[in-house]
């Protein structure tokens, strides 16, 4: 498990959960986004950009953008023994952005017993707004 993540008192399901997050290799190690903060219900991930994020037009790729939000709301849904899984995403991009850090910072905000409900938040290193991410995701009984 990364150094970084803000570990404090979890719980043995909480750090195996993150432990898989973490063993993300094409988000970790491919895409360079770093698990950072996570708690019951939230998460934040961060990411340098480098030219290997940016489009065709000099800008960081949509997809760069969704794929750090869908791992911090990932992070997020998943602090319990059971597993969440995405079932319905949908993304606003607000701003462009060509360099430096970005950062999502997800939440959750409604967990039924099927399915769980969240927000994320991806912005750049000054605060400023680049997309809206709402994620819902289905809740895969324990194994």
């Amino acid at each position: 498990m990364s150094e970084q993540v803000n570990n404090v008192e979890l719980t043995d399901v909480r750090r195996r959960q993150l432990e898989r997050m973490q063993a993300d290799r094409f988000i970790c190690d491919m895409v360079g986004i770093e698990l950072t903060e996570a708690g019951e219900g939230t998460a934040t991930a961060e990411l340098t950009l480098t030219p290997m994020h940016l489009n065709g037009v000099g800008i960081c790729q949509g997809g760069v953008l969704f794929s750090i939000a869908d791992y911090a709301l990932a992070a997020a849904f998943n602090y319990t023994d059971e597993s969440v899984v995405s079932q319905d995403v949908s993304v606003c991009y607000c701003k462009s952005v060509k360099s430096g850090k970005i950062i999502a910072r997800a939440k959750e905000t409604l967990r039924t017993r099927s399915t769980t409900l969240g927000d994320a938040v991806v912005t750049d290193e000054n605060g400023v707004i680049l997309a809206h991410v709402r994620g819902r995701g289905f809740i895969l009984k324990p194994r």
